[in-house]
C-alpha cells in the first residue's frame, strides 16, 4: 500500500522574514517615487527602473516559496479574493473622494497594486496540478515570451500578468529550504553583487536612452502596446527573467538569517501592501507628494519607512485582520479565525500541529485498510484445545477464555484511532517515517500470522504422538497378554476345521 506523501511545509527562518521586510520596503518606495520624483530627478529614474526589474518577480518568487502547504480553495477565499475585492474598493474610493471620475471595473485591476492579489490566487488554486509538469519553468517562460506578441493577454483579470510572472512563482514552489543553505556556503556568492549591480545599470541606462518605456517590466501589455517590436520585448522580458533570477540567488546568499529589529514586518507584509497605494493616491491628490520637500530622495526613502512601521505595526494588522474575520463571519459558515499572512503561506508552528495531523490521518487510513483486509480473509480460525493441553500451555500464551464452554484464543484488537494526541505529541521525535510505519504493521501482521500456524502444528503434532502412544501402548499391553497365558492354553488339536484354517 503506497499513501501519497504530502509537500513538507516551510520552516521558519529569519532569513525570509528580511528578504520579505526589503521586498515590502523596495514596493512603497517604488510607488511613492513614480508619483512625481522619477520626472524631475534622473538619477532616481535610473533607480525607478532597475527596481521594477525584479522587486515583484522576488515578492512572488518568495510567494511560492510559502506556498508549499496543501492549498484550500476556501481559506484562499478568504485570504486572498475578499482583501483583493476590499483593496480595489478601497483605490477606486479614494479616487472617487478626489473628485476624480473613474469606473468600477473590478475585472480589471489597471491603477491598483490588488492585481499581485489576484495573480496569487489564481497561483494557489493551480500550483499543486501545474507543479508536476516537468520543465515547468522553462516551458512557462516560453509561454510568457509567446504571450507578449498576442493581444489576447490583456488586463482583463490581469491575464498578461499572471502569465508573465507564473515563472517566478512556480521556481519559488520548487525551491527548497536545502538549496538556500547551498547557495548561502557558496564560496564565490560575493561574485554575484558585481554582476548584479552591472546588470542594474546596463538595462535602465539603454532603455532610457532609446526612450524605451517601463511598462515591459510591469507585465500588463504585449510588446506593441509597450512601444517595442517583437524581437525587442522578448529580448527585455528574457533579461527581466535574467537579471530577476540573479537578484534573488544573490539577495538569498547575503541577506542575514538573524533577528533584525524589523524582522516582525515581515508577518505583517499584507496590512502595508493594503492600504499604502490609497493612501498615497490621497497625498498626491491633496498635493502633498507635489511639494519641494517631498521631492527629495531622502525624503521619500524616510516616508516609505514610516509607511512599513505604522502599516505593519500590530494595531494595523488587527484592524485588517478584524475586518477579514467579520467579512467571513457574514459569508461562510463556520468561519475559522482569518489570520494575516503576509502575503504568503505561513511556516510550520513551533508546536507542530501540522505534522501531527498528517500523521494522524495515515494511522486512520492504515487502520482502514487493515480492517478491510480482515473483512476479507473472514473470521479469525477458533483453536479447540484439550484441558490437559490447555493447562500446560496456559502459562505460555496469555488471552485464553472460555465462551460458551468453548477454548479459542482471544487476540486483542488495538484501534489506532484512541491514540491520544498528547501521546503523539510526548513521542513525536521517536514516531517513524510513514512508509516505516507500514512496514512494521505488515511485520507484526505477518508474525501474528506464523504464531498462529506455529501453535497449529503444534497441536497437530501432539495429538499424533499421544494417538501413537496410545496404538503403541494397546500393542504392548496385547503382547504381555500373550505373554502371560499357560503352554497348554492354546491347544490347536481342539480347535475346529474351521477355526483351524
Amino acid at each position: 500500500m503506497r499513501i501519497k506523501k504530502e509537500r513538507p511545509a516551510v520552516p521558519y527562518s529569519y532569513l525570509i522574514d528580511n528578504f520579505k521586510v526589503l521586498l515590502i520596503f523596495l514596493v512603497v518606495f517604488n510607488h511613492i517615487i513614480a508619483f512625481n520624483l522619477v520626472k524631475v530627478d534622473t538619477v532616481v529614474r535610473y533607480v525607478w527602473y532597475a527596481i521594477t526589474i525584479f522587486h515583484m518577480p522576488a515578492f512572488i518568487f518568495v510567494s511560492g516559496y510559502l506556498s508549499k502547504k496543501p492549498q484550500n480553495a476556501l481559506k484562499n477565499f478568504k485570504n486572498l479574493l475578499i482583501p483583493y475585492i476590499l483593496g480595489y474598493t478601497l483605490t477606486w474610493y479614494s479616487q472617487i473622494w478626489l473628485g476624480r471620475s473613474v469606473d468600477y471595473e473590478i475585472l480589471r485591476p489597471t491603477g491598483t497594486v490588488m492585481w499581485y492579489i489576484l495573480a496569487l490566487f489564481i497561483y494557489r488554486l493551480t500550483i499543486e496540478a501545474l507543479g508536476k509538469i516537468r520543465f515547468i519553468v522553462p516551458i512557462s517562460i516560453a509561454i510568457a515570451l509567446w504571450a507578449g506578441t498576442r493581444p489576447e493577454f490583456t488586463t482583463f483579470l490581469s491575464a498578461s500578468r499572471i502569465v508573465v510572472f507564473f515563472p517566478f512563482f512556480v521556481a519559488g514552489y520548487l525551491w527548497k529550504s536545502e538549496y538556500i543553505t547551498a547557495v548561502r556556503k557558496f564560496k564565490g556568492k560575493w561574485v554575484l553583487v558585481p554582476i548584479s549591480a552591472v546588470l542594474l545599470w546596463a538595462i535602465p541606462n539603454y532603455m532610457i536612452t532609446n526612450d524605451m518605456g517601463i511598462a515591459i517590466f510591469r507585465g500588463n501589455h504585449g510588446y506593441k502596446l509597450c512601444g517595442l517590436t517583437d524581437p525587442e520585448g522578448i529580448i527585455l522580458r528574457l533579461l527581466m527573467y535574467l537579471v530577476s533570477f540573479i537578484l534573488i540567488y544573490t539577495l538569498l546568499a547575503l541577506l542575514p538569517d538573524i533577528k533584525l529589529p524589523l524582522t516582525y514586518v515581515g508577518r505583517h507584509t499584507m496590512g502595508i501592501y493594503f492600504f499604502h497605494y490609497p493612501i498615497m493616491i490621497i497625498m498626491n491628490g491633496l498635493y502633498i507628494l507635489q511639494i519641494p520637500e517631498m521631492n527629495n530622495v531622502w525624503a521619500l526613502l524616510g516616508v516609505s519607512l514610516v509607511f512599513v512601521l505604522v502599516l505593519g505595526s500590530l494595531p494595523v494588522d488587527l484592524l485588517y485582520t478584524g475586518v477579514l474575520n467579520l467579512i467571513a463571519f457574514i459569508l461562510i459558515k463556520k468561519d475559522k479565525t482569518v489570520r494575516d499572512e503576509g502575503l504568503e503561506e505561513e511556516y510550520d508552528r513551533e508546536d507542530h500541529e501540522y505534522e501531527l495531523l498528517r500523521r494522524k490521518k495515515a494511522i486512520e487510513e492504515l487502520a482502514a485498510t487493515l480492517d478491510s483486509e480482515r473483512e476479507q480473509d473472514g473470521h479469525m480460525q477458533k483453536i479447540n484445545l484439550d484441558d490437559d493441553l490447555m493447562e500446560r500451555t496456559s502459562d505460555k500464551h496469555e488471552g485464553f477464555s472460555n465462551v460458551a464452554g468453548t477454548d479459542h484464543l482471544d487476540i486483542e484488537e488495538y484501534d489506532l484511532d484512541d491514540i491520544p494526541d498528547e501521546q503523539i505529541k510526548n513521542e513525536e521525535e521517536e514516531l517513524l517515517s510513514l512508509e516505516d510505519l507500514i512496514q512494521e504493521l505488515e511485520k507484526t501482521t505477518r508474525n501474528m500470522k506464523n504464531n498462529d500456524l506455529l501453535d497449529e502444528l503444534k497441536q497437530e503434532n501432539n495429538s499424533g504422538n499421544l494417538q501413537a502412544d496410545a496404538v503403541q501402548s494397546e500393542e504392548m499391553q496385547e503382547e504381555l497378554q500373550l505373554n502371560e497365558l499357560p503352554p497348554d492354553a492354546l491347544d490347536l488339536d481342539e480347535l475346529k476345521p474351521e477355526e483351524k484354517e
